[in-house]
């Protein structure tokens, strides 16, 4: 620091003599001490002396009420949802069997045909969704039963042609087989359109099902 101009305001030469002090010593350069040397709080040099260690082994959790037991892998699903044999010698063990959850999902691409932009809700549907307050982008799912089709499996293979060659862009599916039922979601600005797609592209009987989150069945055709 080459100059330091200091600002006072004038007066008693004791008073001034006091503020020259104190920014004198605000000045003195501070003083600087080297760090302490870095040393372990262990000797790492020393061969018998390890770290701190606990004296047990932390606890493993197991199942409820019994024993560890090693889950094995079970049988896998392919694309069409058909359950494949697992490899031998990996079967489900014998002390615990883990349930196979028997679901698939299938996703359209959004290449190909798209579905009408402008909004085309019939009378019903609009006053349904004003009633609710529903936006259009929100998501809702036509539930597919056996009684919409005598063969559940055959209706989902064939939504899966649909999907994979885009029939049904922006739409997804997903089979409950454990309720025997298949959930296609989609816009509810779409859902119409789409549920007028599923009918004849699936050649489903009766009444197919809208449901909303949080809300249930609120529409049908």
């Amino acid at each position: 620091m080459d100059r330091v101009v200091l600002h006072y305001r004038p007066g008693s030469a004791l008073r001034l003599s006091a503020l020259l002090q104190q920014t004198q010593r605000l000045l003195e350069p501070m003083a600087l001490r080297p760090p302490p040397a870095f040393q372990p709080w262990f000797p790492c040099s020393s061969a018998h002396r390890r770290p701190i260690r606990p004296a047990k082994l932390p606890p493993r959790i197991g199942p409820p009420g019994g024993a560890l037991t090693e889950t094995k892998p079970g049988p896998m699903e392919d694309a069409l949802g058909r359950i494949q044999p697992a490899a031998p010698g990996t079967g489900p063990g014998t002390e615990r069997e883990v349930p196979v959850v028997r679901r698939s999902w299938s996703i359209s691409r959004q290449s190909g045909v798209q579905l009408q932009s402008r909004m085309s809700l019939s009378r019903r549907l609009h006053r349904l969704v004003s009633l609710h307050q529903l936006h259009l982008r929100q998501r809702a799912k036509w539930v597919i039963t056996q009684q919409n089709c005598s063969d559940l499996e055959e209706a989902w293979r064939c939504l899966i042609r649909c999907l994979s060659r885009s029939g049904l862009p922006t739409c997804n599916a997903n089979i409950q087989r454990e309720r025997a039922e298949i959930w296609v979601f989609c816009d509810v600005l779409h859902c119409e359109q789409v549920g007028r797609h599923l009918k004849d592209e699936l050649r489903l009987a009766g009444r197919i099902h809208l449901v909303v989150h949080r809300l249930g069945n609120i529409f049908s055709m």
